[in-house]
């Protein structure tokens, strides 16, 4: 039963970088393995006692909120993704398994790739993958990145596979164009040089990391790229006068953020309302020149913490990074350097995107964390 768990898993994680639609057939096959090993699940929850009562309580805060609200189903179910997804606490972590579906995963972008650029019509303007959105793709194929950096350095990995595997998710992730991940990558490779100070006798070993960033930083900007030319649009941006911006995703980002903080300031104990988000815009908008600016209406904030605090009051954004703390917890000090690093990623990448309103996004990440955290050393069938 835990082979076939695994394998549908390991499947599941593959195919986000294959085709999303597969993903998630594995991803239910996936809990509906787990829960028959209903013991194993059950001694997961309470070695991880504290993170599953801080999910019960986002959950339950979710739902009264919602039905505060009278909100739709499907406004909701994606902040459901940490509840519904608990049976994965039952797959256990091996170091060597992950690395090779790491390997795995980069070959399947690598396919999906190759198939889309040289067998379809497809304009590869930002290239999205299997996910409906590039910033999606970019955030995944980043973390990944990051994770290949981990092994090769802090846990000194000496495999080609990994090497090959980093530079395949980082070639994806500029071809996404997708500015934001790259706070991530700064963030981590900073952090991981920290801990490598902090554990290596040869200090010299802990500068990897950062030499890493200045290639990537000198790279970026000096080879014509997606990336690169996107980043160098952001030095345009006059904040004073956000309507003024010529680049429009920047311009709209500009004017959600400052929506955001204005009807928060109204709504921060029990928001609006996540079905009510867009008509909300929509009528703040009307007579700004809609048309003019080409700013339009969207159900998200493309910032999570300040999306499900206008949409849900500001407490549930306490309670979501409550759960954050409790999901990096670990007694094992190699583990807890992976977990805050994800996290790192996960975070930064919701400084950009509203994942939970991407369940692609979310799932990706909180399956990867549930994998990492304790697990029981025996159990019974």
């Amino acid at each position: 039963l835990e082979t076939l768990y695994i394998t549908s898993f390991s499947l599941f994680f593959i195919f986000n970088f294959l085709d999303r639609h597969l993903a998630n057939i594995f991803l239910l096959i996936t809990l509906f393995l787990c829960l028959i090993n209903y013991k194993k699940i059950y001694k997961s929850i309470i070695d991880n006692k504290e993170l599953t009562f801080c999910i019960f309580l986002f959950s339950s805060y979710i739902s009264f909120v919602g039905y505060y609200h009278s909100s739709p189903m499907r406004e909701l179910d994606n902040y459901y993704r940490f509840l519904l997804l608990l049976p994965i606490l039952a797959i256990p972590y091996d170091e060597n398994r992950m690395i090779n579906i790491l390997s795995l995963c980069a070959l399947a972008a690598f396919v999906n790739f190759i198939y889309i650029y040289k067998l379809t019509d497809i304009s590869i303007d930002r290239f999205s993958g299997p996910t409906s959105v590039a910033i999606t793709y970019a955030n995944m194929c980043s973390t990944l990145f990051i994770i290949c950096i981990y092994y090769m350095f802090y846990k000194h990995h000496k495999s080609k596979r990994l090497v090959l595997s980093a530079i395949i998710f980082l070639a994806l992730l500029i071809l996404t164009g997708t500015r934001g991940p790259i706070i991530g990558i700064l963030i981590s490779l900073l952090y991981l040089s920290f801990e490598l100070f902090k554990a290596s006798e040869d200090k010299i070993k802990s500068t990897k990391p950062l030499m890493i960033l200045l290639i990537l930083i000198i790279s970026i900007t000096s080879i014509p790229n997606p990336l690169g030319d996107r980043l160098k649009e952001m030095s345009k941006i006059n904040f004073s006068e956000p309507m003024k911006i010529e680049n429009k995703s920047l311009r709209e980002r500009i004017y959600y953020l400052n929506y955001g903080i204005d009807r928060l300031r109204e709504n921060y104990l029990i928001g609006i309302g996540p079905e009510n988000l867009e008509s909300d815009m929509k009528e703040s908008l009307d007579g700004k020149a809609r048309g003019k600016y080409h700013i339009f209406p969207k159900d998200h904030l493309h910032n999570e913490f300040l999306d499900i605090s206008i949409k849900f009051g500001f407490l549930s954004l306490v309670l979501l990074l409550i759960t954050y703390i409790f999901m990096i917890k670990s007694n094992d000090q190699k583990q807890r350097v992976l977990l805050n690093i994800i996290m790192i990623m996960l975070i930064s990448s919701q400084l950009t995107q509203s994942h939970f309103s991407h369940h692609q996004a979310i799932t990706f990440y909180i399956a990867l964390i549930y994998i990492l955290l304790k697990k029981p050393k025996k159990y019974e069938l």
